[in-house]
């Protein structure tokens, strides 16, 4: 018996099709459910499998003129140390290292010829000694002498600038850490740098010695630690450690304190700090949440390998974020940096399916196989190099507290944040992360075309394809029965 409904409108019969819905139905919704992992898994990207090489590689296409980062004298020395760290990139390293000797003059004595910014320094003689330069000869410069004629009587380091010292727990270790290399480090020097610990645990940015004002934080723990650790005195770290792992927070990154969100900088200090104490889990949960910063296969072409600040956003801060997370992915802290054999080329972002059917590959900087150019810098400038490296608080994202003549923060103040002490914006030699933050630049693509397939599950298509279009077809032949059978009743 054919079922009927009346039409409302017109009043006319018409049989109504339950046969033909639940036929087409029934063939649909199990083929939706055969395509739809199909295509999940086709639209699934591969994952960096190098993230510290493609981190280099992303960076090294930064560069201006392929030499130098926006004439970012601290910048570059940063990119110097991580294209090391990845152990790719060298001849990019090297035209970098050969534009900070020729601009040594600018970044060591900034303020006058008779002047010594220590931190600056510092940076620039650990550079020297991981690419295997003389630190006693690096563009014309003494470098170890300069910062041995800057150490006090009681083994702290202070620049000599016409607008007074600024130097603080980054130049300290900075300089531990390029005198231990070059094989002339005071034992004065490291016991100092033991002495400005916390009761905490931690260190503080300032080393004005005021017990009062001592106010741990990551960053200047981190650079603290690692300097310790490689001067041979990880017990004096130990406590400095503990301290760290109880500032790592739930999802294992770090901020510049417990009260501030994590960010990518703070928390590559603390990975290194981590490692090179031997604090192997709390440091891989710190290298898990950074790779969620980076930009992987998913993200448009131009932006893959590069890390952003506090989200994967590749914009105007990310170079900086970048150049200073590349030895954390890379596992290395700064004491264990080191050159030699660097392969010449950056590494490529493959980000092709492996079953070598094709798919877009990032190709490096010099030359390497495949698939688009990274292209042009990814935001902005990363941050200028004007100011005093070695002060507190320097010119960041959101704006905020500054710092006093000593680099110290005022209670809360976050050293991500602007202030007078110091506009470098250089995590290493300053205390800090950012200097020029424009955000102009667009963020992270959600998507994008990936030219992902099944091939990277060991799963064919083509199987479930072909079930699928056989139910449909099954579908429409109980359909047609159906419908023959209505019109013999």
């Amino acid at each position: 018996m054919t079922h009927t409904v009346v039409d409302q409108d017109t009043g006319s019969r018409r049989g109504r099709p339950w046969h033909r819905a639940a036929a087409l139905a029934s063939g649909a919704v199990l083929a939706g459910s055969l395509l739809a992992p199909v295509a999940a898994v086709a639209d699934a990207p591969p994952e960096l499998d190098t993230p510290a090489e493609a981190a280099a590689a992303w960076s090294v296409e930064q560069l201006t003129d392929g030499t130098h980062a926006s004439e970012d004298h601290g910048l570059t020395a940063d990119l110097v140390m991580g294209f090391a760290a990845s152990g790719t990139a060298g001849d990019a390293a090297d035209r970098a290292t050969d534009w900070l000797a020729a601009h040594a003059s600018a970044y060591a004595r900034r303020g006058g010829a008779d002047a010594v910014n220590a931190g600056g320094t510092a940076k620039l003689a650990l550079v020297a000694s991981i690419q295997h330069r003389d630190p006693g000869d690096f563009g014309g410069l003494d470098l170890t002498g300069m910062l041995l004629a800057r150490m006090n009587e009681d083994g702290r380091f202070t620049d000599a600038a016409p607008t007074g010292d600024m130097s603080n727990q980054f130049s300290q270790s900075l300089a531990v850490l390029a005198l231990r290399r070059s094989g002339e480090l005071p034992d004065l020097a490291v016991d100092f740098l033991a002495s400005t610990r916390c009761e905490t645990g931690g260190f503080p940015l300032s080393l004005s010695r005021a017990p009062d004002r001592c106010t741990a934080d990551t960053d200047s723990t981190g650079m603290a630690v690692q300097a310790l650790v490689d001067a041979g005195q990880g017990a004096e770290a130990e406590p400095a450690l503990d301290w760290l792992e109880g500032q790592q927070q739930e999802n294992g990154g770090f901020g510049y304190n417990t009260s501030s969100a994590p960010n990518s900088n703070s928390t590559a200090l603390a990975v290194q700090a981590l490692l090179a104490g031997g604090r192997d889990q709390a440091a891989a949960d710190g290298l898990a949440w950074l790779r969620t910063l980076q930009a992987g296969c998913a993200a448009p072409a131009e932006d893959r390998g590069g890390v952003g600040y506090m989200d994967p956003v590749i914009d105007g801060m990310a170079l900086r974020a970048t150049a200073q997370v590349i030895p954390a992915l890379a596992e290395v802290p700064l004491g264990e940096i080191d050159g030699a054999g660097t392969s010449p080329a950056p590494g490529v972002i493959d980000c092709a399916p492996d079953d070598g059917s094709g798919g877009g590959t990032q190709g490096a900087a010099e030359g390497s196989d495949g698939g688009a150019d990274a292209g042009g810098p990814s935001g902005g400038d990363s941050g200028g190099d004007s100011g005093g490296d070695s002060g507190g608080a320097d010119t960041g994202a959101d704006g905020g507290a500054g710092g006093d003549a000593d680099g110290d923060l005022p209670p809360g103040g976050d050293p991500n944040e602007p202030g007078p002490a110091s506009t470098s914006g250089d995590l290493s030699d300053g205390g800090s992360t950012f200097g020029d933050s424009d955000g102009s630049d667009g963020g992270l693509a959600t998507g994008g075309s990936t030219g992902g397939n099944l091939a990277s599950t060991g799963t064919s298509a083509l199987p479930l394809v072909g079930w699928a279009a056989a139910l449909l077809a099954a579908g429409a032949a109980l359909w047609a029965v159906a419908r023959h059978r209505r019109r013999a009743d």
